[in-house]
């Protein structure tokens, strides 16, 4: 079943504040719109009221669809780790069975059988193969138990003693036998291992000496069970009611990370298209979606799914903005202000509120214009409260959308977050699950016979010695090819072949790097070295890392040299990176987002921003670095003057790798930056005062006071001005005015009103009114008011015509000897200023309010004159 939005929000329980506070606005509304219509004096709302309604469905159906982004964000990231984990562990298992089968001490066992049967009885010989097995297994821990067959099907050795078949008729044997691909992968019920219902089986042929004919089949067993739960184990915590199951082509659960929701053998159906569904199992409701696995360097694993589900009534719980926390305030307010994430629908919410309370604000100025001009009507104590009623409904109806629209756009950027840091974590992962294989990889050819008979002191290193060594690195480097070569090196260090034929000027050369003789040193086969991440000579002068294991002696099990495996870093560093970047819907990384590797001290190992080059360093925080191990955070910064959403996690190592009895321990973090802005906030709060945050009313008026009179007031540009009641008859919004090209200085357009076209000026520039610059503007607050224009008349003139102001204030009683009459100095013929308010002992900015004349206006303007032309039209000046 698709996910029904409206259905989906019966679950989103973080939704159900915003949905009651703005019902309870909607409710007083509806009241307040009924008694508007019954008062008139343009007190009638009902426009506003249906604005409203509609942007509250606007806003609520935002809030839905951004938490179930965030769910579905968190479930989609989780089914594709899971399974592209996974993938990449098995890639390396199919490099693993096809070099153990050219083991040498696997294929001397095995063509020792076919010659004589009665080799397979041999004690002696069996221990000694089972020591190799247990070898193995004690680097690759990944596998449990260790088979070789005979070309008919006998088990001749394996490594599990409680194991106790003898002989198979699985169809495994002749596919191994007579594959011609690299290896056999099943995963099914097998007679070799008939406890595990559907155990995970490597396979290839083991060739005798010569290649002329198999000699055995070798069988590697995964721990399909142990590696699934450690990788269900990293993704979902203890109080996570997330469920992530891997599917097989068929849709059966094959591992559950709650297998008492979702049993292995389970029937459940993918979900197609890489879509969020909801689900129903044994009676409950999911929020369920599956993952493909991607490629990696070309396989595509056994055709399994990823499928992650959540309880419905839990699904949401993660999507509440609890990233967020340790995000200062400062920082966390410039993003929101400037955050390029945000969509067109996002950003159209404050706007709309913005316009719905800007309206309110209008109609209580006219309705208080209305009351200053009709103060004898028998209803105007009603009046005045429904009024003040409006005007506090749309100081609500302005903080609720607020409020709400940044618990929205938190959301949005806490997604961000969330996602930086599960893709720093997924980045962290691959790479020490990567080296661990490396750390294997170097201690197992070290016990290769080959190398340890060839490096032996008593052997002559001949030409066919050396190209017979030669030959067997460049087998292992054709199978392996995360390395650029293979090196291996004598007891004093000198080079005695390698595997990369650029590099065959340093055979007889001796090796002066500073892990050398630390590796010679190694004092057993589970020890291993690793250089400093530093540019190498035998890696091109890049730098890279070097894994190193002592080569021992047959007889003695003293170093005789050593095996240096150098890591193409550079190629496999960005790969990795590349992998875990953040993804946009359509499955492409997010521009300009960029994933770092870099050591405890900033250091930089990789990067795929080409400004941070690796051995460079990096300038972010130390609460990136300082990290416990397998931590994870995220959080947001200014970072080449942009905000940044940051994730960071620290290496946990992986099984063996890094673990507490490893001795080596070098801590890396990977970073996952992804822009949220083009540009940094501006520091200096800018943003123009609002209806009623200024208190024009309360700095205006005095308590108890008798002789007063009627003042509307407003702005224009920063400055505050008045004008009588008397000449007002409205102010109506700007975006009715249509321009007139060519007309004069002060005219800039006209405007129907009642059906009659007037003339609209602008005093701004006589006035030298001050506009801000670029005016700060925070998402949270919408944007500055847009200009209104005040219908005005001239009784002397029998003139209608409009003045545009930025911003209406109040229309309030003054007491009138605060009213003085403008200084003779500053009256001339000019002047549009009939008089001044003086400040009362309340207004500590001692501002003084320039109440303007409409006669004055009107002959400054030149509009007074009877037949006054507007660019060769006629008058339009509306007559009164």
């Amino acid at each position: 079943m698709k996910a029904d939005p409206e259905y989906l929000t019966r679950f989103m329980g973080s939704l159900f504040p915003d949905q009651k506070r703005l019902g309870e606005i909607q409710a007083v509304y509806d009241n307040l719109t009924l008694l508007g219509q019954l008062l008139g004096a343009g007190t009638d709302i009902t426009s506003m009221r249906q604005d409203f309604q509609e942007l509250a469905s606007v806003l609520l159906d935002q809030l839905a669809r951004e938490h179930y982004k965030k769910a579905k964000l968190n479930l989609s990231s989780c089914a594709r780790v899971a399974i592209d984990i996974l993938v990449r562990n098995l890639f390396e298992r199919t490099a693993d069975i096809g070099f153990l089968a050219t083991d040498n001490e696997i294929r001397t066992f095995a063509e020792s059988v076919v010659a004589d049967p009665m080799a397979a009885r041999d004690e002696e010989r069996l221990a000694r193969l089972h020591s190799h097995f247990s070898e193995y297994v004690a680097k690759y821990s990944v596998y449990h138990n260790i088979m070789l067959l005979s070309p008919s099907g006998d088990v001749l050795a394996q490594l599990d003693p409680s194991n106790t078949v003898k002989q198979t008729s699985d169809r495994l044997l002749n596919e191994a036998l007579t594959t011609s691909q690299g290896y056999v992968e099943i995963f099914r019920p097998t007679d070799l291992l008939p406890d595990e219902p559907s155990p995970l089986i490597y396979a290839y042929r083991v060739m005798a000496d010569d290649g002329s004919r198999p000699v055995g089949v070798l069988c590697l067993c995964f721990r399909f069970m142990d590696e699934c739960q450690r990788i269900f184990d990293s993704l979902v915590s203890e109080d996570d009611w997330t469920v992530i199951t891997l599917l097989d082509p068929s849709g059966h659960v094959i591992a559950s990370s709650d297998p008492y929701q979702f049993p292995l053998g389970a029937r459940v159906e993918p979900v197609p298209d890489n879509e969020c569904r909801i689900v129903r199992f044994a009676g409950r409701e999911y929020l369920a979606t599956t993952r493909q696995a991607d490629p990696y360097q070309g396989y595509c694993g056994p055709g399994w799914l990823g499928h992650v589900m959540a309880p419905l009534n839990h699904a949401f719980e993660m999507a509440e903005a609890s990233e967020l926390s340790g995000v200062p305030d400062t920082i966390l307010a410039g993003v929101l202000d400037v955050a390029t994430l945000l969509g067109t629908a996002l950003r159209d919410i404050p706007v709309r509120a913005t316009t719905i309370q800007q309206e309110l604000n209008r109609a209580v100025w006219n309705g208080n214009i209305w009351l200053a001009r009709e103060s004898n009507a028998h209803n105007s104590q009603f009046a005045k409260v429904l009024l003040r009623e409006i005007g506090s409904t749309g100081v609500r109806t302005r903080n609720v959308f607020s409020e709400s629209t940044n618990n929205l756009y938190k959301t949005v950027v806490s997604s961000v977050l969330f996602d930086c840091g599960a893709q720093a974590a997924l980045a962290i992962d691959i790479m020490d699950r990567n080296l661990y294989e490396r750390a294997n990889d170097c201690r197992w050819w070290a016990l290769s016979r080959v190398f340890r008979e060839g490096l032996d002191g008593s052997q002559t290193q001949t030409p066919a010695l050396r190209q017979k060594l030669t030959t067997v690195l460049r087998h292992i480097n054709d199978l392996y090819t995360v390395y650029s070569n293979l090196i291996l090196f004598d007891n004093s260090g000198r080079v005695v072949a390698v595997s990369n034929a650029a590099y065959n000027d340093r055979l007889g050369s001796v090796l002066g790097e500073a892990w050398v003789r630390p590796c010679l040193g190694l004092r057993d086969t589970q020890s291993y070295c690793v250089s400093d991440f530093s540019p190498s000579s035998l890696y091109a002068d890049q730098a890279t890392y070097v894994f190193a294991a002592a080569v021992r002696s047959v007889e003695n099990d003293n170093p005789v040299g050593g095996i240096a495996i150098v890591f193409d870093s550079t190629s496999q560093f960005q790969a990795m990176l590349k992998d875990a970047l953040p993804r946009q819907e359509d499955g492409t990384p997010v521009p300009n987002a960029f994933a770092v590797f870099a050591d405890s001290d900033g250091r930089i190992i990789a990067s795929t921003n080409p400004a941070l080059p690796a051995n460079g360093s990096i300038d972010v925080s130390d609460e990136f670095f300082t990290l416990q191990r397998g931590e994870t955070t995220a959080n947001i910064i200014a970072y080449d003057d942009i905000y940044y959403a940051v994730g960071s996690c620290k290496s946990a190592g992986y099984r063996e790798y890094k673990s507490a009895s490893d001795s080596y321990q070098k801590e890396i973090v990977a970073l996952i930056f992804m822009p949220l802005s083009d540009r940094l906030a501006d520091p200096r709060p800018q943003r123009m005062l609002r209806h009623g945050e200024a208190g024009e009313g309360r700095l205006l008026r005095q308590a108890g006071s008798q002789d007063t009179r009627d003042i509307a007031s407003f702005y224009i540009g920063h400055n505050w001005y008045g004008i009588q009641p008397t000449s007002v008859v409205a102010a109506v919004d700007a975006e009715r005015l249509t321009p007139i090209p060519g007309s004069s200085n002060w005219i800039v357009g006209c405007l129907m009103y009642e059906d009659n076209a007037i003339s609209v000026v602008n005093i701004a520039a006589a006035i030298q009114a001050i506009r801000p610059p670029h005016e700060r503007r925070r998402w949270s607050d919408g944007f500055s008011d847009k200009q209104q224009i005040l219908v005005l008349k001239s009784v002397r003139h029998k003139v209608l015509f409009g003045l545009i102001v930025d911003r209406l204030a109040e229309v309030t009683e003054i007491e009138t000897h605060r009213i003085e009459p403008v200084p003779s100095m500053l009256s001339d013929s000019q002047s549009m200023i009939e008089s001044l308010v003086k400040p009362c002992e309340e207004d500590h900015e001692r501002r003084i309010l320039m109440v303007l004349s409409a006669e004055k206006i009107l002959e400054r303007c030149s509009l007074a004159e009877p037949h006054a032309q507007i660019a060769g039209q006629g008058a339009i000046l509306g007559c009164v």
